[in-house]
């Protein structure tokens, strides 16, 4: 019996006991569905995105009319770096990273569940409920701003990665030249690690 079914038997168990609940005290407001997603991630791309749009802000504000995209610089080592942000009101959901030559896209970051994911895996999964024991596909450490987390190959995906982070990151952003932090933990020490974000690379790249 795979997670999804035993999530649905303890679904169904909650909700028999519900119902007995409110025979007895009354009828008890409906717990609000999740929004739909705004777009969807695919291996093929995010929403609009794919591996042919060009890193260029017109272009990203078009296929984003409804939203607010802009042209950031980010700062790493001493240089400056490009990137275009998506976001809707206050909610960051997206940016996008050009590659060396600031024509094509590198790669999209997602941090919020507006952005939906055709592998069924959302921001904040645990680790242990993303991969089956003994089936982790290839991990690296994280490094610069996301030192002391790890990033890893979505299952059964070469150009979909999942940034967990667990306990130790922020002590890992503090202290980010420590020498442990440049290695992966055990995937036991990671089950309670928390997805924090997802990478989109163009295929082949």
């Amino acid at each position: 019996m795979n997670v999804r079914s035993l999530c649905t038997i303890a679904s169904s168990l909650c909700l028999s006991v519900w119902l007995l609940a409110c025979s007895e005290r009354g009828s008890a407001p409906a717990k609000a569905a999740p929004p739909a997603p705004l777009f969807m991630l695919s291996a093929d791309g995010v929403g609009p995105l794919n591996a042919s749009t060009p890193f260029n802000l017109r272009q990203i504000g078009d296929a984003f009319q409804n939203f607010n995209v802009a042209e950031e610089i980010r700062f790493l080592n001493g240089s400056q770096y490009p990137m275009i942000t998506v976001r809707q009101g206050a909610e960051h959901l997206l940016s996008v990273n050009p590659d060396h030559r600031g024509e094509n896209i590198f790669s999209i970051i997602i941090y919020h569940n507006r952005i939906g994911n055709k592998l069924g895996h959302r921001i904040g999964q645990k680790f242990s409920e993303v991969y089956r024991y003994g089936r982790i596909g290839e991990c690296g450490p994280g490094i610069e701003e996301w030192a002391g987390k790890v990033m890893c190959y979505a299952p059964q995906n070469n150009n979909i990665l999942y940034l967990f982070a667990g306990e130790q990151a922020a002590s890992a952003q503090v202290a980010p030249k420590r020498s442990v932090e440049a290695s992966v933990p055990p995937p036991d020490e990671m089950t309670d690690w928390r997805l924090e974000a997802i990478v989109w690379k163009p295929p082949g790249s």
